[in-house]
């Protein structure tokens, strides 16, 4: 990352010289330029601060889930021990339903499907006004 030439304050302490031929800058437009300056290079400031604790926040975070995860691994799994023996249900028998019959649908199908949509959005039959 890039480092940064100038604090706030190296920017409100600047003074310009002065040009011995000519008028030069006007101060007064020179010192609201730098005073928007500052006032932008804080709000940046602020912004890395922030952006750098949460970044710390996370990282954090990161490490205390990531221990939670080795000593979760490291627990021991329970054994499932049945107190009973085990005694067979006997099963029910499944009923499968029988796979429905596949429409196909035809030209004709959408020729009329798209003459009900005319009359309803038209009001009368479509085909007649042509």
């Amino acid at each position: 990352m890039e480092q940064v030439k100038y604090t706030q304050k190296d920017i409100l302490e600047r003074v310009f010289k002065q040009k011995r031929m000519g008028v030069g800058y006007d101060p007064a437009d020179v010192d609201s330029f730098l005073d928007d300056i500052i006032k932008d290079y804080g709000a940046y400031a602020g912004r890395v601060d922030q952006l750098q604790n949460e970044v710390a926040r996370l990282q954090g975070a990161l490490k205390s889930s990531q221990e939670q995860l080795v000593a979760l691994q490291k627990q021991p799994k329970p054994i499932a021990v049945a107190a009973d023996p085990i005694v067979e249900v006997p099963e029910e028998p499944v009923v499968v339903a029988a796979p429905k019959p596949v429409q196909t649908v035809t030209n004709l199908d959408l020729i009329k499907r798209v003459a009900n949509l005319e009359r309803a959005v038209f009001g009368h039959d479509a085909s007649n006004n042509a």
